[in-house]
């Protein structure tokens, strides 16, 4: 069965489309189409392809590429020193775009070039980028002589289906978008647009216009101003955002302590041996440490929080497809739990949580998990460190913020809120402050360690 037959079933089934990952050297290659308009907004030519590929690995496929894309093609051809005799068109037409692509593959050192397979958008998936898992790997990210980025973005996928979002993997086009983020420093302005224009083709989790749908009865909850003025990770729009929702879940690859097995490795280590009868997860976004703490104490009574209600409503939808009912997932802001009894948890976890707003909203989310946990309840927190020397903390900041402070105008880095953290907030010295004791810190790597406390 052809890759193009195989495509029209999953289309009748569903209209998401997830481009495969194609590998393999290009044996035939020829624009067939213009189709409609791009996320961009840009017409689109169809070039469709056949690779000498394993078995198991796609025999065909095709990309879309924009007039532009095959300009900027021949130019990069060019500065390669591989452009001899290939007459790019003046007119942008599929009779002209195919000749051209005809004569491309008489050239076996062009059909052999990263530059032509970024241009298909094969022999790139990005699944060896591990970004904030240590030091060594976000290097890479950061630093292009480090790491190879694509010339050009893979085939991106459509998601129709909400819990489509959820069950198909990450695609090649996502570890992109993920990686031009981090490079995008000198221009965040047009990587910004070109983001927020793919985001706006995946599903917006939406629910009730007051999000009642998703909050405690007769709880409203307060959006606090910070939470809507400066993004964190490069996401338009922020958390409020629902067309974030799939891109913030992919980070389960990309942050320690977003991944299950990672997770449950350390609250196995430090908590295995407890019995905790009610649990309240903090900042839970699309639930990946409640599943696990859920998962980890079937006779508990989970009730897990975020201030987004587009990820509480795509935490619902992921609890329907894994069957686990001892979690009630909620809208709310934990700096004010008031609807939640004082001293009925045995357990209270967030996984990079205060680090993402200014000082005085994170000191009002510690009083209140002070507040929340019963006497001898323990706090656990998966979050960025606390660094202690002052000129290694200033370092930290400025590697986080790009030097832009949060209220300032300008290219803010992907954690805009940190030197709130390391210089306001000082997280091991405000939980013994409020009362806590017991207070540890537990480094893992430079980006998160844990933080414990007992009440």
């Amino acid at each position: 069965m052809s890759l193009f037959v195989l495509l029209a079933l999953v289309a009748a089934a569903s209209s998401s489309y997830v481009p495969p990952y194609y590998e393999g050297q290009p044996t035939f290659a020829a624009v067939a189409t213009l189709d409609p308009p791009d996320f961009r907004g840009e017409d689109v030519y169809r070039i469709e392809f056949n690779l000498d590929a394993k078995v198991e690995m796609p025999q065909d496929g095709f990309i879309h590429r924009s007039w532009e894309d095959f300009q900027k093609f021949d130019h990069l051809l060019t500065t390669h020193l591989m452009n001899f005799g290939l007459q790019f068109p003046s007119e942008p037409t599929i009779e002209n775009l195919d000749a051209y692509m005809k004569r491309v593959m008489e050239h076996s050192n062009i059909v052999k070039s990263n530059v032509f397979h970024d241009f298909l958008g094969i022999n790139w998936s990005g699944k060896d980028l591990k970004f904030m898992q240590s030091l060594a790997e976000f290097m890479k990210v950061v630093i292009p002589p480090l790491y190879r980025a694509p010339d050009f973005a893979p085939e991106p996928p459509v998601f129709s289906q909400e819990a489509d979002c959820i069950s198909f993997e990450e695609t090649p086009f996502e570890v992109y978008a993920y990686l031009m983020g981090f490079r995008s420093q000198t221009s965040l302005q047009e990587f910004n647009v070109w983001f927020k224009a793919f985001l706006s083709t995946y599903p917006t989790f939406s629910g009730l216009a007051d999000d009642s749908d998703v909050q405690p009865e007769g709880v409203s909850v307060m959006i606090p101003p910070h939470f809507n003025q400066t993004f964190v990770h490069f996401l338009p729009g922020g958390y409020l955002n629902g067309q974030t929702v799939r891109i913030s879940f992919l980070g389960k690859s990309k942050f320690n302590f977003l991944d299950e097995t990672r997770i449950k490795e350390y609250l196995t280590m430090l908590y295995g041996d407890k019995n905790p009868k009610r649990i309240l997860d903090i900042g839970t976004g699309p639930g990946f440490s409640a599943f696990v703490l859920a998962e980890m104490f079937p006779e508990s009574e989970i009730i897990a929080v975020d201030l987004a209600a587009p990820y509480i409503r795509m935490a619902r939808k992921w609890q329907e497809l894994r069957n686990i009912t001892n979690i009630k997932f909620y809208h709310a802001n934990a700096e004010d739990l008031s609807w939640l009894e004082s001293e009925s948890f045995d357990l209270i976890n967030y996984a990079y949580v205060l680090h993402e707003m200014p000082a005085d909203n994170a000191m009002r989310i510690i009083n209140e998990m002070f507040r929340l946990l019963a006497p001898g309840g323990l706090m656990n927190g998966f979050e960025v460190p606390f660094v202690e020397p002052i000129a290694e903390r200033w370092t930290y900041v400025e590697f986080n913020t790009w030097g832009h402070h949060w209220q300032d105008a300008g290219p803010q880095g992907p954690e805009p809120y940190i030197e709130e953290y390391e210089f306001g907030t000082m997280l091991t010295d405000s939980l013994a402050n409020v009362g806590f004791s017991s207070v540890e810190y537990i480094d893992y790597s430079y980006f998160e360690g844990i933080f414990k406390a007992q009440k």
